[in-house]
């Protein structure tokens, strides 16, 4: 996976850019329709630098762990993750249609929430993101990772509410999520591909 995921970043960074790495200074958010975090049903300060991000009526909750300096670009890879989950808590794929996707991202995203969608499970409980950080940018090629743990959070069945056997192995431990982004002519940026990676996160 790690092969994998330096070898698809390099051609992201090069074929996207066409240009030396230069100092990144975020100026503004990144430009699009409103975010996921801005339109949640219920967003609150719980401590300093913790967003906590209720979903489906509090079904599940997210915790996001902001770094002291908030890079734009972040929210790029949490609207993502909150979006999906918010596909995972309700069955409708339809939170996905207001995000900023490339064709294959989007298929990765609408990949990834089917089972929520067409084979009646649900998810519920308490997911955390943390050490959230750009990795690299470029002038239209960006990396942005985040650890996720959703140990506390689990697969049910719609109709009933009880736990599905087995469980996602994904959701035992933590798991790096990165979200490889590129900067349209229109001064948008949009995920290119998702890729995770057991490895790399500790409690």
């Amino acid at each position: 996976m790690r092969r994998r995921t330096t070898a698809v970043l390099f051609v992201l960074l090069v074929a996207g850019c066409g240009q030396a790495a230069r100092p990144y200074t975020p100026r503004s958010a990144p430009s699009g329709p409103a975010t996921a975090t801005e339109s949640a049903e219920s967003a609150r300060p719980s401590a300093p630098g913790v967003e906590t991000v209720e979903v489906g009526g509090g079904k599940l909750r997210v915790d996001i762990d902001w770094p002291a300096e908030r890079d734009p670009l972040m929210r790029v890879i949490t609207d993502w993750y909150l979006a999906s989950r918010k596909v995972m808590v309700s069955g409708s794929d339809r939170y996905l249609k207001g995000l900023d996707l490339e064709l294959d991202a989007a298929r990765q995203a609408y990949d990834g929430v089917r089972r929520y969608t067409e084979e009646d499970r649900r998810v519920k409980g308490v997911a955390r993101l943390y050490d959230l950080r750009v990795t690299k940018v470029l002038e239209k090629g960006a990396q942005i990772d985040t650890c996720v743990d959703e140990s506390k959070v689990r697969v049910v069945t719609a109709r009933t509410g009880e736990a599905v056997t087995p469980q996602p192995s994904i959701m035992r431990a933590p798991y790096l999520q990165r979200a490889l982004a590129h900067r349209g002519d229109d001064g948008v940026w949009r995920i290119r591909e998702l890729l995770y990676d057991k490895e790399g996160c500790a409690r």
